[in-house]
């Protein structure tokens, strides 16, 4: 009896040896003797090391070269909540505001030069008597007004201090739908933020914001304090200076996921001709008009484009109106570019110089005819 239980549990036996000795080679850490499993380690949770990607060293020259902007405006008499920031209250080395009479407005800015230019958002610093900057090293300083330019929303002003990190422009500057982006800037007052996202979309316009639009579309958190902040790519370069967070006004809400920003070859160009001409300086046609829609062009003219520029009103002496336009002409093309999109359309007149002559193919009583326009320099307010 016992001779047969053991022949009958000896192949048990005989495999669990085997799986023991199997499991000693394949786990070996099984039969290791411990005191005890480890929580938390250095490299994070157990000994397994993350492979969360980190932007850190690729923003830290971006963030150096963004500002807080601190502007004092003349306002009716108000309670101020900012005149309480540690952080304004820092930047005016324990100077008195008159609290009835001013307001504080925040927002941020970008280095543009080792000598201390800093681009911004107009209605960061519009109106106001005193600007304040500060520095992500700590350093502050009181900021002079180069120049402005309402048109795009954007200004120039300067600080006299050294060392200062300039931001980095890209050697191309398309960026493109889907490029990872961060909003650097000083969102509520809070002090230097950074917030990821991606382009959503580019050339963004007809939103009311500025005569002139182009915005960069991003879903990177963009707030009240962000305006005149960087806009950065993933290799630490500014693409764009960050504006505002569209306000669908049709329907009284804020969308959400929908910042816009000045791509950076517009805001070059408007900081180059701040920095040495004090101002921007554009061409000038002089004329008002509508967009022409497809169907009124076949039906009345019957003309096969999709849109043009119907002119409701001519400026007295101005550029078009010394060049025979007039109210009611159609034009199709400046130069012997279709107009296609009124937008394209102005910003092709805007950016050719003051003197420039420009031709203009229009419509007039179902004929064609062309003329030479020398180009005037627009007013600011136009």
């Amino acid at each position: 009896m016992t001779r047969s239980f053991i022949k009958y549990l000896l192949p048990f036996a005989l495999a669990g040896v085997l799986l023991a000795i199997a499991l000693m080679f394949i786990a070996p850490q099984w039969f290791t003797k411990t005191t005890g499993i480890p929580l938390w380690s250095a490299t994070g949770f157990g000994t397994q090391k993350t492979l969360e990607p980190s932007y850190a060293d690729v923003l830290e020259h971006s963030m150096a070269s963004v500002v807080r902007i601190y502007s004092q405006i003349s306002m009716p008499a108000t309670s101020i909540a900012l005149l309480k920031d540690p952080h304004y209250a820092n930047l005016l080395e324990g100077q008195l505001i008159d609290a009835d009479t001013n307001e504080v407005h925040l927002g941020s800015g970008v280095i543009a030069s080792a000598e201390g230019h800093i681009i911004t958002n107009n209605h960061v610093i519009e109106n106001s008597k005193r600007i304040l900057v500060g520095l992500a090293d700590g350093r502050s300083a009181a900021a002079t007004l180069v120049g402005t330019d309402p048109a795009t929303d954007l200004a120039v002003i300067k600080i006299e201090l050294v060392n200062l990190t300039p931001a980095k422009v890209p050697a191309d500057l398309d960026s493109r739908v889907g490029d990872l982006v961060f909003a650097i800037g000083n969102p509520h007052g809070l002090g230097q933020s950074v917030s990821m996202g991606i382009i959503s979309g580019k050339e963004r316009n007809r939103l009311g914001l500025n005569t002139f639009e182009s915005f960069i579309q991003t879903d990177a958190a963009i707030n009240s304090g962000n305006s005149g902040g960087a806009l950065i790519n993933a290799q630490g370069e500014l693409v764009g200076i960050n504006t505002a967070h569209f306000y669908n006004s049709s329907t009284s809400s804020r969308s959400q996921g929908i910042g816009l920003a000045i791509p950076i070859d517009i805001a070059a160009e408007v900081l180059r001709s701040i920095v040495t001409q004090g101002q921007v300086v554009r061409g000038w046609l002089g004329i008002d008009f509508s967009v022409f829609k497809r169907q009124y062009s076949q039906n009345v003219f019957a003309l096969d484009q999709d849109t043009g520029i119907m002119l409701s009103g001519v400026y007295a002496n101005s550029p078009a109106h010394l060049a025979g336009l007039q109210p009611g002409d159609l034009i199709t093309h400046f130069d012997d570019n279709l107009i296609e999109d009124w937008n394209d359309s102005l910003n092709y007149v805007t950016q050719l110089k003051p003197g420039s002559k420009l031709k203009v193919t229009y419509r007039r009583e179902n004929k064609h005819a062309t003329i030479t326009a020398i180009l005037g320099t627009r007013p600011s307010a136009q």
